[in-house]
């Protein structure tokens, strides 16, 4: 197999795992929300400003789908007692579940994708997977790399 016809079909499976199993794709929830949620279950409660910080969009984005979000049980938004300007954003645990269930289904699916192989021919994959992760993050180690990352870059 050449390189290219390999780097193909990487490719391929890589479209194949986001068409399937990314909420995105399935057309269940924006890329903003997404990040969003990822962000939030990261990190925890957040203002409108830090989250816009974060994911390098507009706070009115993130004011509009956490009010999205909100309505549909994923995060609650509070004003603050204090700063009623000030709106702190947080996964409830029906958010927190539903990102942990796309994890799972995620898992589950490529679970299904490796059915086909045996056992041996998975742990030689695993092996080279390894390889190949290993050493990508001993170049990136050697590399200075940005420290966010932003909603609008996917």
């Amino acid at each position: 197999m050449t390189a290219d016809r390999l780097v193909e079909n990487i490719l391929t499976l890589y479209h194949l795992i986001r068409r399937t199993s990314h909420p995105v794709k399935r057309g269940e929830i924006t890329t903003e929300q997404y990040w969003m949620l990822l962000r939030l279950r990261r990190s925890g409660p957040m203002s409108i400003g830090q989250l816009a910080d974060a994911l390098g969009i507009t706070g009115s984005t993130v004011t509009t789908g956490s009010k999205r979000l909100e309505r549909t049980g994923l995060v609650k938004r509070e004003r603050q007692s204090d700063d009623e300007r000030l709106v702190l954003v947080a996964l409830t645990l029906q958010g927190q579940q539903k990102v942990e269930a796309w994890q799972q289904e995620r898992r589950a699916f490529l679970s299904r994708l490796l059915a086909p192989l045996t056992p041996q021919e998975q742990d030689t994959l695993s092996a080279l997977l390894e390889r190949v992760l290993e050493a990508q993050a001993s170049e990136a180690a050697q590399t200075p790399q940005k420290e966010e990352h932003h909603a609008s870059d996917h």
